[in-house]
């Protein structure tokens, strides 16, 4: 079933302009959660660098921007690295299992330990797909994630990262992040450094580099 969803605001196509009237379909498990509330640049050298915006009514929820100098299809490939999207700062064990969703153009699921007091276990799933464009040239490309199954002390956790082409710009990509959590533990700045690591991660693995150590 494909639903159709208006776009992100302005945040998929830097430098077109804002295309409300204009709907993308987004296939079912990966539709976005909601509007990414940075606007994107408008003109001036792109730089590596996100911008975040962060809020709090008993659900967290976390925006991110930034940009990739890097071409859209590489950074699509180096997403699909695992490592690079585990919440390895805020956890203490981490068990993936690829590919456990064939629906999917890339998934995989993870199972999460935290020891704290009391041991905390969850499953992550994590799902891909191009949305507009094809695998070697994405244009827009969807990844989200959720929580299936696990502690009762997190009651939401949620999470999209959009990566788009940039109109006019061949060797740049950007990045959307919309991340929710409710929870017992953890707080916005918990929650912030691990979209900052993300973010920091997908950079370095797009440009062939290690990922950075935890902040």
């Amino acid at each position: 079933m494909v639903m159709k969803y208006v776009l992100v605001g302005c945040a998929l196509f830097a430098g077109a302009g804002c295309q409300d009237d204009i709907k993308t379909p987004f296939p079912a498990g990966l539709e976005p959660l909601e509007d990414n509330v940075i606007p994107v640049q408008q003109g001036g050298e792109y730089t590596e660098m996100l911008r975040t915006s962060t809020s709090d009514t008993g659900e967290i929820k976390i925006y991110g921007l930034g940009y990739v100098l890097a071409a859209p299809g590489d950074v699509w490939a180096a997403s699909k690295d695992p490592a690079a999207n585990v919440a390895m700062c805020s956890t203490d064990q981490q068990d993936i299992t690829p590919n456990n969703d064939p629906g999917y153009e890339y998934s995989f699921i993870v199972h999460y330990t935290v020891n704290n007091v009391l041991t905390v276990q969850w499953d992550d799933q994590w799902r891909w797909g191009v949305i507009e464009g094809t695998l070697e040239v994405p244009t827009l490309g969807m990844i989200k994630h959720q929580k299936t199954e696990g502690s009762s002390f997190i009651e939401l956790s949620e999470g999209t990262i959009q990566i788009a082409a940039v109109e006019g710009n061949p060797a740049v990509t950007e990045l959307s992040f919309v991340e929710h959590l409710k929870s017992v533990g953890g707080g916005v700045s918990d929650v912030l450094k691990g979209v900052q690591h993300n973010y920091d991660a997908l950079v370095a693995v797009a440009h062939g580099s290690p990922i950075p150590a935890c902040p």
